[in-house]
């Protein structure tokens, strides 16, 4: 399945700070890291983890982390 997950980056720090939206193609039958999603929410909370997550849990690195991911919308094509 093929979704369109679109995002922001919000800075912890300024809450208010929004980065642009921006929308990236997943495809669950070739990206392994979507592999188990089976649906829109499981997409959506892994996409958050792995950014959120990728080098060390932003919690850790705060102040020094500059943002943090949301997801907007999760479309299936």
């Amino acid at each position: 399945m093929i979704y369109d997950v679109t995002s922001v980056s919000v800075d912890p720090r300024h809450p208010n700070a929004i980065s642009l939206a921006r929308t990236e193609e997943i495809d669950t039958e070739t990206n392994e890291l979507f592999a188990a999603a089976r649906g829109p929410w499981e997409v959506e909370d892994i996409y958050e983890a792995f950014w959120n997550r990728l080098n060390g849990s932003w919690e850790y690195q705060w102040p020094e982390y500059k943002g943090k991911v949301k997801v907007i919308s999760v479309v299936a094509r």
